[in-house]
């Protein structure tokens, strides 16, 4: 699998878990259905999701993940 596919499935998959954790946790405290419950997890995991970073070498592209936790970028091979 190269690491174009990778890095996509690594950030779809963990969006899809993020976004269901925070709106189960909103659903407990908010009974009441409203566009809130889509909107603010929503919100949540775009800020806290690590962001595909891709990075030209002379060997090529190189991919990776630059999140707002780690200073360095988590790079996939």
């Amino acid at each position: 699998m190269s690491p174009k596919i990778k890095v996509f499935l690594i950030y779809g998959v963990s969006f899809m878990i993020l976004f269901l954790l925070a709106r189960f946790i909103m659903v407990q405290f908010y009974q009441e259905q409203t566009i809130w419950l889509t909107v603010i997890p929503l919100g949540i995991g775009m800020i806290l999701l690590p962001k595909p970073h891709i990075e030209e070498t002379q060997e090529g592209r190189v991919y990776g993940l630059k999140s707002i936790f780690f200073k360095r970028i988590i790079y996939i091979k």
